[in-house]
């Protein structure tokens, strides 16, 4: 639990361009075009900012659906209640929901390239006495899933990569943005 305090805090102080990509998503071939229109946003996440900011960057980025934070509609209710969730979600008229956590964070060493023989060599010959010569990236993984209340079923899992976030706001906007870049694709929400 302490350790994702620490890394959270590492997103937060980073400096660096960010770049988020998703490197894996299904879409259930039968829910292509289910057009949900309202869908709740909950991410899983202990920090109470974190979750809120991460809600609202999401349901602000699912442009034409009516996607709310859930913890506009849930409050501080326990989101390990799973079954009073689902309950509060279906009594307010929710036909989806699009659940996201943090999915792990970890260090990627990536070593310089050079496309010619002198620039490589001038390089090289030179970082074998700098021990800091290997660039280390830092690799927030998340998982996002998108789930059908009405037929009770997954119908689009995706996981995201974002390389070196300068915060986690712009992290957040990076993955929403990703996140419903796909869901939208497949006309998953209206």
């Amino acid at each position: 639990m302490k350790a994702r305090g620490v890394l959270l805090g590492l997103l937060v102080a980073m400096v660096g361009c960010a770049s988020t990509d998703m490197n894996s998503t299904w879409t259930d071939p039968s829910a292509k075009g289910a057009s949900l229109s309202k869908v709740a946003v909950v991410c899983l996440a202990k920090d109470p900012g974190l979750r809120r900011m991460a809600e609202d960057t999401a349901a602000q980025q699912l442009a034409g659906a009516q996607a709310v934070p859930s913890y506009q509609v849930l409050g501080d209710m326990d989101l390990k209640d799973r079954e009073g969730v689902k309950a509060k979600l279906k009594e307010q008229g929710f036909q989806g929901v699009l659940v996201m956590r943090m999915a792990g964070v970890t260090e990627q060493v990536s070593p310089a390239t050079y496309s010619t023989f002198d620039g490589y060599y001038g390089w090289a010959s030179g970082a074998i006495y700098d021990p800091a010569y290997l660039q280390t990236d830092t690799v927030v993984h998340v998982m996002s899933n998108l789930y059908s209340l009405q037929d009770d079923k997954m119908i689009w899992s995706g996981v995201s990569q974002t390389f070196d976030p300068a915060s986690a706001k712009s992290f957040m906007t990076d993955v929403s943005k990703a996140v419903a870049k796909s869901i939208q694709k497949d006309r998953l929400v209206l």
